[in-house]
């Protein structure tokens, strides 16, 4: 084997960031690959750690890049940039309304925790909670109030509120998850590497939220008779037939599985009225009764109740 083939591969020269590379900056950031050239006055007045950082004499033989000190992170370039992007473009990470993404949210929550910037971490941690339901009336609108879409990487969202124990963000995360296919949940496919506990939980939970679909959410299509009934045989085979292929569906959500339009344009027209008044406070109540036990089913100790104050007091947090 000659010597260059025995070779160590050396590794890629960093690469400037792109948008983050001010030529007035005189800090150098590097991370993994990728170098970020700032202001270290404006990130240490948003940064207690920066600045705290940036107050110790640097030593003789710190490395220069075009006479300005390099700090290396140990971080992500993508968390990196992110945050450094949240910090230096004022538009680029607005508060709710304001969309986003969950990579986003994130990076700017690790590293506004890390690097103690009390108003990014509260920015982050509300664009979170647009999607963490923790009333029941919450979860039925959250696809308007979402700032990223909400159904999309739910390993990833459930992994991020136990990073930082938010278990009120945890919860809904781990219910959404809970809806998909057992092959996803066991597979990664929503995910690259599922904490195995995480993937026993859900899947335990897809189980018995099957189990409640069927015997609570559906439970208003299974009275052979209702009181007050117009018409007793129609109203009984209209129930029964809408029952037996509700439950021959794969689809598991037992809190949102019968859309808005089913009652409107499919139930209410066909059901007399004493029937379709039984059915909607019927299903009402079954939604609220596994609403309420979605805290023990998750093996989560705190109620709903306690899940919205421990919200509310995560966004109220000063710092």
């Amino acid at each position: 084997m000659d010597s260059e083939s025995s070779q160590t591969p050396q590794p890629a020269a960093p690469i400037r960031s792109e948008g983050l590379w001010f030529s007035d900056g005189g800090l150098i950031l590097q991370a993994e690959d990728r170098l970020f050239r700032v202001a270290g006055s404006v990130l240490g007045a948003r940064s207690s750690v920066f600045r705290d950082m940036l107050s110790i004499p640097q030593p003789d033989n710190q490395p220069l890049i075009e006479g300005c000190p390099v700090v290396t992170l140990h971080d992500s370039a993508k968390d990196v940039d992110f945050f450094l992007r949240a910090i230096f473009d004022s538009g680029f990470f607005e508060r709710p309304p304001a969309p986003t993404t969950l990579d986003i949210v994130s990076g700017v929550l690790r590293l506004s925790t890390k690097y103690d910037v009390g108003y990014l971490r509260r920015r982050a941690l509300l664009h979170l909670a647009t999607v963490s339901a923790c009333t029941l009336e919450e979860h039925t609108s959250i696809a308007s109030t979402a700032t990223f879409d909400s159904k999309r990487g739910l390993m990833s969202r459930a992994m991020l509120a136990s990073e930082f124990n938010l278990q009120w963000a945890q919860l809904p995360a781990m219910y959404r998850i809970s809806t998909c296919a057992v092959e996803q949940i066991m597979d990664g496919a929503l995910t690259l590497s599922p904490p195995f506990a995480l993937q026993r939980t859900c899947i335990a939970a897809h189980c018995s939220l099957r189990l409640a679909q069927t015997t609570e959410t559906f439970s208003f299509l299974r009275p052979l008779s209702v009181p007050g009934c117009h018409f007793p045989d129609t109203c009984h085979h209209l129930r029964h037939n809408l029952y037996e292929k509700l439950c021959s569906h794969q689809r598991v959500d037992p809190l949102g599985c019968l859309r808005p339009k089913l009652w409107s344009g499919f139930l209410q027209p066909r059901l007399c009225p004493p029937c379709y008044t039984a059915a909607e406070t019927t299903y009402a109540a079954a939604r609220r009764r596994i609403w309420d036990d979605l805290p023990e089913l998750f093996n989560i100790s705190l109620s709903w109740e306690a899940l919205r104050l421990a919200r509310d007091a995560d966004l109220n947090a000063e710092g």
